[in-house]
């Protein structure tokens, strides 16, 4: 099930860095826009961003890792499915909810964040993979 992990550990925090980067002025913009509060969006943002650090780096490594298997070969649709759906709604819905104590505020951040995320992963991730065939290409040349 497992390999030995194709893209090294530098390679994944990296690439865990840039997606956090856009992520906290993504999610700065959007929660502002639904609380118009800049403390609860500074507090939002950097409490999901600094637990989402961590979670997408073993995220990363996780699908480096992964050998022949069902979840692989259908790596497009779980990838985004288990980071951005699963874990990207129960973890800023409960964020949201802690320091809004609203339900509409919760629902508009998550909602706006976690879908449009979803595009978004797949066009990083697409622009992610043509940097690093480029390099391979350039190093065996």
């Amino acid at each position: 099930m497992f390999k030995k992990s194709a893209g090294g550990r530098k390679k994944s925090m990296i690439k865990s860095a840039i997606w956090r980067i856009w992520g906290i002025i993504f999610l700065a913009l959007v929660t502002y826009f639904y609380t118009g509060n800049l403390i609860t969006t500074t507090i939002i943002t950097f409490t999901h961003h600094f637990m989402f650090l961590w979670i997408y780096y073993f995220h990363e490594r996780f699908w480096n890792r992964l050998n022949n298997t069902f979840m692989l070969r259908h790596k497009r649709i779980f990838r985004p499915l288990i980071y951005e759906i699963v874990l990207g709604n129960m973890i800023l819905g409960s964020i949201s909810l802690i320091f809004t104590g609203s339900w509409t505020a919760v629902t508009g951040i998550t909602l706006t964040y976690i879908l449009n995320k979803l595009w978004m992963y797949q066009v990083y991730d697409w622009i992610w993979n043509k940097i690093v065939k480029q390099k391979e290409k350039t190093e065996v040349e």
